[in-house]
């Protein structure tokens, strides 16, 4: 008896690394959506079904919370100044099929997000969720685009963990075209809609920006940095990442320091087409940071880069 309790132990000690790596993140499965946890920490929440189906605004397809390393919340959810922005969201003003403008999906009118096919799996220190959506039409409820989803969250070390996007919209329907707002500042696509500190600074490529109203013209990365946990009081990061080289119409930064949200706004006030055989892919990474430098997101770019080159 002594033998065998001796052999589990030995079996229990090599098992253990395993183990601690199955536990540290899992997924769970709400009535309106899926919750990442590692190490029994929350760190993001991905909306299935409506919250609140009175809210001409609820809509779903979207992250919120997303927590930050302290497990504070780093994003809004129908913020009174624009209860149209939901956490981190993806969505365009414009919406025409063969000529028609049948809805504008930015301010949640004409469209739902009908989120299908949704499942999870854990790699190590990667949680990865897949995500089939159909845009219905309000009007007849006919699919017109199928959105693929994949969102990767990956623990880089106890001061860092990234979230990437990858985001496939194929027409269903012929004529499918998308456009941005119809003004000079042209803004759609991937929006962070972040809790911004009181004195937050935009940093891309070792220098400050400045917000303007229009979108602005710098690098591939932007560094919010401040004081996003008040109860810590210590500065931290959210560099969002995009691959502009790729984006159709890329305009530049829209940047907000109060009341709104970030984005790399393509394509502008000219609606572009969306073909059957050729899809609309574009992707984004969230890192989530204590005092990262320039040089070192710049190396964070290059592996972002390289990994959508080997898809």
């Amino acid at each position: 008896m002594f033998r065998n309790i001796k052999i589990l132990g030995i079996i229990l000690f090599f098992l253990a690394p395993l183990l601690t790596i199955a536990q540290r993140l899992k997924f769970e499965k709400k009535s309106d959506g899926i919750l990442l946890v590692e190490n029994d920490a929350p760190r993001y929440f991905y909306r299935t079904s409506v919250l609140d189906t009175v809210n001409p605004f609820a809509r779903t397809n979207y992250i919120h919370p997303l927590y930050g390393l302290n497990g504070e919340v780093l994003t809004e959810d129908f913020p009174e100044d624009h209860p149209h922005h939901h956490g981190i969201f993806w969505a365009w003003h414009q919406l025409y099929v063969e000529g028609k403008r049948i809805a504008d999906p930015w301010m949640n009118e004409g469209l739902e997000w009908d989120v299908l096919n949704t499942h999870t799996e854990v790699k190590d220190k990667t949680a990865i969720l897949y995500s089939e959506i159909y845009w219905r039409s309000k009007s007849n409820y006919e699919a017109v685009i199928k959105e693929n989803l994949t969102i990767s969250f990956q623990r880089i070390d106890e001061d860092i963990y990234s979230l990437n996007f990858s985001i496939k919209l194929t027409a269903l329907v012929d004529g499918i075209a998308l456009g941005g707002s119809e003004d000079p500042k042209g803004y759609g696509g991937f929006s962070p809609r972040l809790r911004l500190p009181e004195e937050v600074v935009f940093i891309s490529s070792n220098s400050i920006v400045e917000p303007e109203d229009l979108p602005v013209q710098v690098g591939p990365w932007m560094n919010l940095s401040g004081v996003f946990d008040s109860s810590s009081n210590e500065v931290s990061g959210v560099v969002i990442m995009g691959e502009p080289e790729k984006l159709p119409s890329y305009q530049g930064w829209i940047l907000r320091s109060t009341n709104s949200m970030q984005n790399m706004a393509f394509p502008g006030k000219t609606p572009i087409p969306i073909e059957k055989e050729k899809p609309l892919i574009f992707r984004n990474q969230l890192l989530i940071h204590r005092e990262l430098n320039s040089r070192e997101i710049d190396t964070f770019y290059r592996e972002f880069q390289k990994s959508g080159a080997s898809e």
